[in-house]
Formats: structure tokens, C-alpha cells, sequence
């Protein structure tokens, strides 16, 4: 669904009701963590030479959620099919403002991996959706690879608490895509429309801006959840998306 801006926040206020396989087996970080506390960060890489980079930005949940725990299938699926993964960690703790130490952490990894050239993805669920779309509008100017498309999974309005970010820098040729849950009661819809009414407020292009649905169905309930399992439903409404921005992204 491509949104003008100014049915932007409407719509997304309005996506509460989807996509909808086999698990693959658990991949060790390649390096990680790398950092101090919540300036750490794992990398995962490709076998092969590296197609693109995916930044992963984990949810608010304390000490499993900053590491990859929750979200290795997932990673070890993108990390199949050619990707180099970076997981900050960006908090042990809640973190306020957070956005520094992902910042440190993938400066970090620069150190380790050649990053240049490659196409950017970055994922971030819940509390990491808004960091997502906050990242990609500081990106250039702290000199961090630059999102070329961002993906919310069932995101939270913003991520960098203390202060909000201005969401204008942001390069107007990324593109977004939000999913939203119909069974998530901890964002819900609210988090995506905020995000959209902070994008469109800042000038951003809402037909960049995309929305998908994820609708329950039989054996698979898109609550908040949802997006750390490995069902084939799972599988097909949170990894299936990705993997298509990113054979855009390579050209394939």
C-alpha cells in the first residue's frame, strides 16, 4: 500500500488488521559481543562475499532482548542468504537515549567488517522500529552506513526517549515498510502512526512510506510477539518482506 502524505497518519491509525517455513538451525555470532555494556554489538557474516548489510535493532526487554537470542533464526535465515548482520546491543539496562550506543557499536564493527558500498537494511522491532527510522535520519551525519530501506516490525512511535530525534534528515529516497499486528496490544497501530505523522511532519515522502497488515489466522496469532517465531506463517509475514527489499536492494 503506498500512502500519500496526507492520508499518511490516517491510514496507518486505521491498520489494525498480512502475510502469512521450517525452522533453520541456530547459527553462532561470528564475533560477539564486541564492546563494552551497552556499546556492544555481534556480527554475523556470510560465507561468501557479503551481498548487503542488515542492521538489526533489537525491542525493549532487558537482558535477552539485547542479545540475539530472541531473534537468531531470523538472523541466521539472513545471514544464509548473504548478509552480514550487525546486532547492537544499546542497552543492559533501559537506555533513555540509546542512540549513541548503537551508534558506538557499529562504529565497532566498521573496524571488523568492510561495510562500504554494501546496501542497507535496517530491522528494528518494537521499541527498535522507531530507532530504525530514528537511525536512518542521524546516519550520514555520524559518518554510519546509510539506510537505503528501513523495515518496523510492529514498531513503537519513537526509540531515543530523552530526546526525540528530527526525523528531517532523513534521505528521501529510503524506503519504509511498518508491519503492524491485528493481535498486538502493546503498540498496536499507535506506534506506526506516530512514526508517520513525524515523518510527514518532517517533510518526508509518504509514497515512500508502506504499511502491511499481519492478520492472524489458524496456528499463528499476530500478537506482539509474533515476530520472534519460526512457524511458516511467522516465517512468511515478518522474513518473507525482508527478503524481498533486499533482492530489490541487490538487484535480483
Amino acid at each position: 500500500m503506498r500512502l500519500g502524505p496526507g492520508l499518511l497518519a490516517l491510514a496507518l491509525l486505521l491498520a489494525l488488521l498480512g502475510c502469512g517455513g521450517e525452522s533453520e538451525k541456530a547459527l553462532s555470532p561470528s564475533e560477539g559481543p564486541i564492546g563494552k555494556g551497552a556499546s556492544g554489538i555481534w556480527i554475523y557474516r556470510p560465507a561468501g562475499t557479503p551481498k548487503d548489510l542488515v542492521i538489526y535493532l533489537h525491542g525493549q526487554g532487558g537482558p535477552t532482548e539485547a542479545t540475539p537470542e530472541n531473534h537468531l533464526p531470523w538472523i541466521t535465515h539472513l545471514v544464509s542468504r548473504g548478509s552480514v548482520v550487525l546486532y547492537p546491543r544499546y542497552e543492559m539496562d533501559y537506555e533513555a537515549e540509546p542512540m549513541q550506543f548503537i551508534a558506538n557499536g557499529i562504529r565497532t564493527a566498521a573496524k571488523r567488517v568492510d561495510l562500504d558500498g554494501l546496501p542497507v537494511l535496517v530491522i528494528g522491532y518494537s521499541r527498535g522500529g522507531g530507532l530504525a527510522v530514528e537511525y536512518g535520519a542521524v546516519a550520514g551525519e555520524e559518518d554510519l552506513p546509510v539506510p537505503d530501506a528501513i523495515l518496523g516490525v510492529f514498531p513503537a512511535g519513537f526509540g531515543n526517549a530523552n530526546r526525540q530525534v528530527d526525523l528531517t534528515p532523513l534521505s528521501h529516497s529510503t524506503e519504509i515498510l511498518f508491519l503492524v499486528g491485528d493481535r498486538d496490544t502493546v503498540v498496536g497501530s499507535q506506534g506506526a502512526a506516530y512514526t508517520g505523522r513525524r515523518l510527514e511532519s518532517a517533510g518526508f515522502p509518504g509514497e515512500n512510506v508502506h504499511v502491511a497488515l499481519v492478520e492472524s489466522k489458524r496456528g499463528f496469532v499476530a500478537d506482539h510477539s509474533a515476530p520472534t517465531r519460526i512457524s511458516p506463517a511467522a516465517r512468511a509475514a515478518f522474513w518473507d518482506p525482508a527478503d524481498r527489499i533486499l533482492d530489490a536492494l541487490d538487484g535480483g
